[in-house]
């Protein structure tokens, strides 16, 4: 899987923490499209560094990010 772009959407205080909505754009070989997904994290403090949050996604969120790819070949190929 190649990570295209890791961006911060946005954050927002809750009474749960912070929701920090980061856009994650990535391509495989055998997906036709490049697909841009918005994940979820919720911490209890706000992130401001990029590292922090690039590591957060590669290693917190790749699961995710996987499972959409799988649902996307999927779609692809009318399955």
């Amino acid at each position: 899987m190649k990570i295209i772009n890791i961006e911060q959407a946005s954050i927002e205080k809750t009474g749960l923490g912070f929701e920090h909505w980061v856009a994650v754009t990535y391509s495989l070989p055998f997906l036709k499209n490049e697909y841009t997904v918005n994940l979820l994290l919720l911490l209890d403090f706000e992130i401001e560094d990029k590292e922090l949050l690039d590591y957060l996604i590669m290693s917190w969120k790749y699961r995710d990010l996987v499972e959409h790819s799988t649902l996307m070949y999927q779609v692809e190929r009318g399955l």
